[in-house]
């Protein structure tokens, strides 16, 4: 049985949801790919992951598996879940030391039982970092310390996605358009923004987002810092266009959007004014 994450501190704030920075050590360790799919074949679904240390130190390692999901907001670890592949994972190796600018290669298995249903089983494959424990009252030799992870999703079935663009809205103590994208598929997709933002017919402003992950049967804020430095924002109504493009094996898609949010007097005070809480 692979151990389950005992903190997830250090998780979150790889995944830029948490509030300790990663110290300097771990920058110079990283595990691809970050996100592995696979289609489950006669109940089995195999892959590699490609551990790199780039420090002047050997890393001691090993294996952790956590179920997770992503809400609105984003990443969330979870005890439990329906769609935990966890359970089903085999792992070769499952601690290993990679010596000072090596990489070293851990072969997984997921085996699901015959009685699953169809569906989409997701596993957080972490890789954290076994230091020596020198008090001597501890009954663990070793401790944890970083940890880096990486996502394995797992279909089990002929699944696919189905995205629909809700509304969007202004946040201005974010200072972000959030497009609110609803995922009724049961498959999960990563999708790129392409967006267009005009105010009574004139084009105002423009750009593109990186991947933003949809999970399957959920729906996710697609969230875009505004306005850019040395910008401002008028009141009034806003229309925001564009589209969403995703890559899903053998099949992408493109879902056109236009959908109008407003903002107000008080959003542009809001957004003037300093930040009354530090960002940690």
């Amino acid at each position: 049985m692979l151990k389950k994450l005992p903190n997830i501190l250090p998780l979150l704030c790889f995944f830029g949801v948490g509030f300790t920075p990663i110290p300097a050590y771990s920058q110079q360790l990283s595990v691809t790919p970050l996100v592995i799919e696979r289609q489950a074949e006669s109940g089995q679904a195999r892959g590699v992951i490609d551990v790199s240390n780039a420090s002047d130190k050997p890393f001691r390692a090993r294996v952790s598996v956590a179920p997770f999901t992503y809400s609105r907001e984003g990443l969330k670890v979870l005890e439990s879940s329906p769609n935990d592949l966890t359970p089903y994972l085999v792992f070769s190796p499952r601690e290993l030391v990679i010596a000072p600018g090596e990489t070293r290669s851990i072969r997984f298995n997921a085996r699901l039982l015959p009685s699953l249903p169809q569906g989409e089983y997701r596993a957080m494959f972490s890789i954290e970092e076994l230091t020596e424990n020198n008090d001597s009252t501890a009954e663990n030799e070793v401790s944890l310390a970083v940890t880096i992870v990486s996502t394995i999703f797992v279909r089990n079935g002929e699944l696919a996605p189905i995205l629909k663009v809700e509304n969007a809205f202004y946040d201005a103590k974010a200072k972000e358009i959030r497009l609110l994208v609803n995922n009724t598929g049961k498959a999960t997709t990563r999708a790129k923004t392409e967006w267009n933002l005009s105010q009574n017919g004139k084009p105002v402003n423009s750009g593109k987002l990186e991947e933003t992950t949809i999970i399957a049967e959920g729906d996710r804020y697609i969230r875009i810092a505004y306005p850019p430095q040395g910008k401002t924002l008028t009141p009034g109504t806003y229309q925001f266009s564009g589209q969403l493009k995703w890559d899903f094996p053998n099949k992408g898609g493109i879902l056109p959007f236009n959908v109008n949010f407003s903002v107000s007097q008080e959003d542009i005070n809001t957004e003037t004014k300093p930040s009354q809480t530090p960002r940690r």
